[in-house]
C-alpha cells in the first residue's frame, strides 16, 4: 500500500513534521480496518489505496499544536486524527450512495464496485469503527463523535429533501453544509483539542475556526464542481443538488437560469450554466463568500489567547499546501501548492 502522499495534496519535503504525523494516522487507519477476511478487508481498504487530501486528521495535528500538543504527536492525538478519517470515508461511502456516484478520486466507488448493499455496509462499519477509536479517547470524544455523526446524517437528509428544488434557499443550502462538511471539520478541531487536553475556552475557539473554514470548503468544492476542466464537471447539477453560486445566480438570474436547469445538465448546458453565473457575479460572489467564512475562522483563533498563537502561522502554510486553491488567501504564494485532487 502506498505511503501519505502518493496520490494527495501532501507537501512531504514541505511539511515533514505534518508529513510523518499523518503516515503515522494512515497507518492506524489501515490497522483498523485489517482484518481476518482479505475479500471484505479489500473493500473496506478501497478509499484508503486512494487517499485525498488528509485534510481532517491534518486539522486535528494543527488544532493539537495551537493547544501545546508535543511534537511529534501523541498516540491520542493520532488516535483522534485516524478517528476523523474513518468517520470521513464513512461519509464519502454513504455520499456515493446518495449520489448513485461511480467514481470517486479517479477510481470506482465502493457502490460501483460491490454494489449498493455491500456499500451500505461497509459505510457502516467504517462509521462504527470512527466510534469505537472516538470511545477510545474518552467520554468528552465519544459523545463529540456521536454528536458530529447525528449532524451529519441531518445534513445529508436536509440536501435530499431539496434536490431538484429550483427554489432551494441560501439559509437551507447552509444548513445542509453546516451539518456535512462543516460539521465534520468543526469535529476534527474539536477532537484534537480534546486529545491534547485543551480546556473548554480553546475548545469551542478550535471548534468554531473548524466549522468556518469547513462552510468557505464546501463553497470552493461547488466552485470547483461548476468549472472543473475535465468531464466530472457539473456533477452536483447532474444530481439536481442546487449549490451557493447556483443559488446566488437563480436570486440575479432566475429568468436566464431556470430553462437551463430544467435541462439535462452536460455538453453545451453546463456551459451556458457557467455563462450566466459569471455574467450575473455568482461565481464571483460565492467566492467572496468563501473568503469572509475563512477570515472569520481565522477570527476565531486571534481572539482565542491560544497557548501556542507562533502555531497559526503554521496552519495556515499547512492549509494552504492542502488547498492550493485557497493559497492566495493564506497569505502563502500559490506556487508553493501543489495542485491536488479535490476529496470531498
Amino acid at each position: 500500500m502506498p505511503p501519505v502522499g502518493t496520490g494527495c495534496a501532501l507537501p512531504g519535503p514541505d511539511l515533514p513534521r505534518l508529513a510523518g504525523d499523518l503516515s503515522r494516522v494512515r497507518d492506524r487507519v489501515v490497522k483498523e480496518l485489517t482484518l481476518d477476511d482479505p475479500q471484505i478487508e479489500d473493500a473496506l481498504q478501497h478509499l484508503v489505496r486512494h487517499p485525498g487530501k488528509f485534510l481532517r486528521p491534518a486539522l486535528v495535528l494543527g488544532a493539537a499544536d495551537l493547544v501545546g500538543a508535543d511534537a511529534p504527536a501523541g498516540e491520542q492525538v493520532i488516535t483522534a486524527g485516524a478517528t476523523v478519517e474513518l468517520l470521513h470515508l464513512a461519509t464519502l461511502c454513504h455520499d456515493d450512495l446518495c449520489d448513485r456516484a461511480g467514481i470517486r478520486r479517479g477510481v470506482p466507488t465502493l457502490n460501483a464496485r460491490y454494489g449498493d448493499s455491500a456499500a451500505l455496509v461497509l459505510g457502516d462499519y467504517l462509521l462504527a469503527s470512527a466510534l469505537g477509536l472516538a470511545a477510545a479517547l474518552g467520554p468528552e470524544a465519544a459523545a463529540a463523535a456521536a454528536r458530529c455523526a447525528r449532524r451529519i446524517c441531518i445534513g445529508q437528509l436536509v440536501e435530499l429533501r431539496e434536490t431538484g428544488d429550483q427554489n432551494r434557499t441560501v439559509p437551507g443550502y447552509l444548513a445542509a453544509v453546516c451539518g456535512k462538511t462543516a460539521e465534520l471539520l468543526s469535529f476534527s478541531a474539536l477532537l484534537g483539542a480534546i486529545a491534547a487536553g485543551a480546556d473548554e475556552g480553546h475548545r469551542r475557539a478550535l471548534a468554531a475556526f473548524g466549522h468556518h473554514l469547513g462552510v468557505a470548503f464546501q463553497i470552493w468544492n461547488d466552485l470547483g464542481d461548476l468549472t472543473a476542466p475535465d468531464d466530472g464537471a457539473g456533477r452536483d447539477l447532474r444530481n439536481g443538488t442546487y449549490t451557493l453560486p447556483v443559488l446566488f445566480g437563480l436570486q440575479t438570474a432566475g429568468d436566464r437560469l431556470r430553462p437551463l436547469l430544467s435541462a439535462p445538465a452536460q455538453g453545451r448546458t453546463l456551459a451556458e450554466v457557467l455563462a450566466v453565473l459569471r455574467d450575473c457575479g455568482a461565481l464571483e460572489r460565492a467566492a467572496g463568500t468563501a473568503t469572509a467564512r475563512l477570515r472569520t475562522a481565522f477570527d476565531c483563533l486571534q481572539a482565542a489567547d491560544l497557548p501556542r498563537p507562533d502555531g497559526v502561522r503554521s496552519l495556515r502554510r499547512m492549509l494552504a499546501a492542502l488547498l492550493p486553491e485557497a493559497a492566495h488567501l493564506l497569505d502563502t504564494p500559490p506556487g508553493t501548492a501543489r495542485s491536488a485532487q479535490a476529496a470531498r
